[in-house]
């Protein structure tokens, strides 16, 4: 029996986070003794005519296809089609996020099954009831975990699969990275990634942990990669952890967590070991109201560098929108304990979720200045080139992805679905071609949003270094270049030359885990008592501006434009009459009519619609 394992592109280059859940099932699937190969799709980027070759040549029992996220779709489809051309015998199984979306997959595509979750333990069951041939349906009805078309094409899911105790959890094999050649690009040299103020000796590495799996929160827009929260045992990732500094020379760790620290306990002693080992580490993905000032500090003295936190917004309305479950007082804390503690962080934004304003994006403003002395990154560049803000973007599994369907958004159709999933494909949340305007504001409106944010903060803190006062010529010349640079597609003129601070770094811009987007800044005509007043005014001109450069087309601009005008006039006519217009005012989750519905008989899908 033979199996291939492969993965696919997650952005337009290999992401430097290891695919520790392929190398989980490849491990798995080892101990039942089955020959199992690892095609690295990610790392390798091979032809189309390649990898056709390959498995031509192959011929591969089974094929599992790692889909981490919903935007790979359309790569997904395409690589089944070429297994399925080149080997037409070969099972292929799909898991990872994209599964979450799989009617249209199995309906779609040329997948045979989709395995729903931690797939550990499922792929071993599912590939032992396969390997029986003909196939038993009510043997395999009887795996969780998975989805597949029955003879009748009733398409079946068979609940949440049985996941591994943190106990049973397995860091990962890199033998297996070692012996097709890519183990240096994820045990790497340190470099301006890790962090500017980090600096390390020859031959010191760095490499990815995860240490605790899953999520406390039920975010409506994430899109959640592990079902409940568990602690890995601290003794087990101590002992991984020395592993690695022993043989591989591992002295920075990047925290792969997708949430880490709120096990508070668990957490406080690993952080001392790791201070004991003298490794330097940066976590993400935590969250504002499990860390305190005196936990930070205790990081900071145990090797922490940097905090990367869920803030996601400065408005209390749209925090519950989200159902973070915190508060802003929450985030404020947190991030000036951070700063206190001396600890780096790039604060990111989600914006654009239903129910968002001009008057929530104030607010997040208004949070933004509140802490930013307290942001030691903000000492060193402007703001914009180290503010993380992306557009709300409905994810398979979510509330929101619902929400947008029960409005119309997407359609309730299988051809639909695979439209609005084959649309995102490769495009990721930082960008606005995903967007579907989920605000009762116009399209053109909710474009200004981001610009404004970061417009607004960098004029902020340039006033709090005493530039509060920009000459009408200085502001006609440094726009006239900027106009030059983007004909010329030229690299200069950054926002970051009117006061001369440093570009931004690499770690920043280039890690993969930030999407910062260096827009058309409009600082300095906040700085200016002429220019000030049409401020809202050159946010629309550069918002139209944008689309433009980012190809859009005449026509679909200049309805942009014509629904704005549009939607001005209804927005003065309603104003007149009733200043409330309808919106979320508590979480998505509760907003949505699929939350209450419960008939799975009429519906397989509904479990999996309904997320996490």
């Amino acid at each position: 029996m033979k199996i291939c394992i492969c993965t696919t592109p997650i952005r337009s280059y290999a992401t430097n986070y290891p695919p520790l859940g392929s190398l989980a099932i490849i491990q798995s699937l080892r101990k039942t003794g089955a020959d199992v190969d690892f095609y690295h799709l990610d790392y390798f980027r091979y032809s189309f005519d390649q990898i056709s070759a390959y498995f031509a040549s192959n011929h591969y029992d089974f094929v599992g296809i790692s889909a981490v996220v919903s935007t790979a779709y359309a790569y997904t489809k395409q690589l089944a089609e070429l297994i399925r051309a080149a080997s037409p015998e070969t099972t292929i199984i799909l898991g990872g996020n994209l599964a979450t979306s799989a009617e249209v997959i199995l309906r779609k595509t040329e997948i045979d099954f989709c395995v729903v979750g931690d797939g550990e333990i499922t792929i071993q069951s599912l590939i032992r009831v396969l390997s029986k041939k003909p196939c038993d349906y009510d043997e395999l009805r009887a795996i969780t975990g998975i989805c597949f078309l029955d003879h009748h094409n009733k398409f079946n899911f068979t609940g949440f699969g049985e996941r591994p105790s943190a106990n049973d959890i397995e860091f990962p094999d890199y033998s297996i990275l070692e012996s097709i050649g890519v183990l240096p690009y994820y045990i790497s040299d340190i470099d301006d990634r890790f962090g500017y103020s980090v600096k390390a000796k020859p031959g010191e590495k760095c490499a990815t942990v995860v240490m605790n799996k899953g999520c406390v929160s039920h975010c409506t827009f994430c899109h959640r990669w592990e079902k409940g929260y568990r602690s890995l045992p601290v003794e087990k990732i101590i002992s991984h952890v020395r592993e690695l500094k022993d043989k591989h020379n591992v002295r920075f760790i990047d925290v792969g967590d997708e949430n880490f620290g709120s096990d508070r306990k668990s957490a406080w002693e690993l952080v001392s070991k790791l201070g004991e080992l003298g490794i330097v580490w940066r976590a993400s993905g935590v969250r504002t109201n499990t860390v305190s000032r005196e936990s930070l500090l205790h990081w900071k003295n145990n090797g922490c560098v940097s905090v990367g936190y869920g803030v996601e917004s400065g408005s209390p309305a749209m925090l519950k929108v989200m159902e973070k479950n915190l508060s802003l007082d929450d985030n404020i804390n947190a991030l000036v304990w951070t700063g206190e503690a001396g600890l780096e962080t790039v604060i990111q934004l989600v914006i654009g979720m239903p129910g968002e304003n001009d008057v929530t994006i104030g607010e997040s403003i208004d949070f933004l200045k509140k802490i930013s002395s307290s942001i030691l990154l903000w000492r060193d560049y402007p703001p914009s080139e180290g503010l993380s803000i992306n557009f709300a973007q409905a994810l398979p599994g979510t509330p929101l992805y619902e929400y947008a369907r029960e409005r119309g958004l997407i359609g309730k159709t299988l051809e639909e679905e695979e439209a609005y999933l084959l649309k995102v494909s490769d495009i990721n949340a930082g960008a606005t071609g995903h967007y579907l305007n989920y605000t009762e504001q116009s399209l053109l409106k909710a474009l200004t949003w981001r610009v404004r944010i970061l417009s607004e903060i960098d004029a902020y803190m340039l006033k709090q270094k005493g530039i509060s006062n920009l000459s009408f010529w200085w502001i006609l010349s440094f726009y006239s270049k900027r106009l030059r640079n983007i004909f010329w597609k030229s690299k200069s003129g950054h926002a970051s030359s009117i006061n001369n601070t440093k570009q931004p770094s690499d770690f920043i811009s280039d890690s993969g885990y930030f999407n910062i987007s260096r827009n058309f800044n409009f600082a300095p005509i906040l700085l200016n008592s002429l220019t000030r007043p049409f401020f809202n005014f050159f946010l629309l001109v550069g918002a139209v501006g944008r689309e433009f450069v980012e190809g859009k087309s005449l026509s679909f601009v200049t309805s942009l434009v014509v629904r704005h005008i549009q939607w001005k006039i209804k927005n003065a006519f309603h104003a007149m009459h009733d200043s409330s217009f309808a919106s979320p005012a508590q979480s998505l989750r509760k907003t949505i009519a699929i939350t209450h519905q419960k008939n799975i008989q009429e519906d397989p899908m509904i479990p999996l619609r309904k997320g996490r």
